[in-house]
């Protein structure tokens, strides 16, 4: 068995293809050529993977990267061009004879009328497998615990502030490393054909919750503080994030605030057959992001 990998380079596509590769499974992963520079000593320079040169704006390159593999996992960032590139990869699975694992939003925002820019981009891809017929999983994970460190460890560390626009309401945060190993076996085991998995941490915690945890283990006070609107948007922009960004980011913690976020499933253990990671474990294991410089 064969797998190709797009969005390989990224922290979700290395977990992929370092539980692919756990599995003895070879792997395609696919570059662009700016990228590959990328390789260095980590999951993608296994002697199991094959590195192919590629971009998802030159769909002869994904359909030959794509030969000879039985299934494919698509992923690319928030973008507006997502449904034009994702789609390039659907036909290309589709002209090879494979399976597609797709990366979605947050189960509850992806639908037609969704006011959330980016999960409507991923509800059009989802729609053009289907109506394409290609045999697929879609993966509709929740925020990932990992934008802590990310996005919001600075101000923990220099100002012991955590910042979000996310109200008082909680948000049932998910380790990639768990989405990894569900798209893992998607791509690999029978069964989630046609399947939906929404994929959430055990518990829903809110900002002030994660900001309490994070004042045990820093052994100093963190606050939570919640941006207005036009806060985030500031704060973005001094993130150096593009107007769209912010757009698709805004629209998405306006959901949260109404509670969308709060939902706990159990798909992380009916794939895995394991619970999913807490946020405490998680937070423990990273604590040293957040202590003072």
């Amino acid at each position: 068995m064969t797998v190709l990998v797009i969005g390989s380079s990224g922290n979700i596509g290395r977990h992929v293809v370092s539980e692919l590769v756990r599995r003895d499974v070879d792997v395609v992963a696919l570059v662009r050529k700016s990228e590959r520079g990328v390789v260095g000593d980590g999951p993608l320079s296994h002697p199991q993977v094959r590195i192919a040169e590629g971009d998802l704006t030159q769909p002869d390159s994904i359909r030959k990267a794509a030969d000879g593999c039985s299934s494919m996992f698509v992923l690319t960032p928030h973008a507006p061009n997502q449904v034009e590139l994702q789609n390039a990869a659907v036909d290309a699975a589709s002209a090879v004879g494979a399976k597609v694992v797709k990366l979605s939003s947050w189960g509850p925002s992806v639908y037609e009328d969704s006011p959330v820019p980016g999960a409507h981009r991923h509800w059009m891809t989802q729609q053009y497998v289907i109506d394409l017929g290609v045999p697929y999983t879609f993966l509709q994970p929740n925020y990932f615990m990992q934008v802590l460190v990310n996005r919001y460890a600075e101000d923990v560390r220099r100002r012991g502030v955590l910042v979000s626009p996310a109200g008082s309401r909680g948000i049932s945060m998910v380790d990639i490393r768990d989405v990894a190993e569900v798209a893992a076996r998607t791509l690999i085991e029978p069964g989630h054909d046609g399947r939906s998995y929404v994929l959430s941490g055990p518990t829903a915690p809110t900002y002030h919750q994660i900001s309490l945890i994070l004042t045990r283990l820093t052994g100093r006070e963190v606050t939570y503080h919640d941006l207005s609107e036009d806060e985030f948007a500031q704060w973005m922009k001094d993130k150096g994030r593009q107007p769209w960004e912010t757009d698709h980011a805004a629209a998405i913690f306006r959901l949260y605030r109404a509670g969308i976020g709060e939902l706990v499933t159990d798909d992380v253990t009916r794939v895995t057959g394991r619970p999913p990671r807490t946020i405490e474990d998680y937070l423990t294991e990273h604590d040293s992001y957040f202590k003072p410089e």
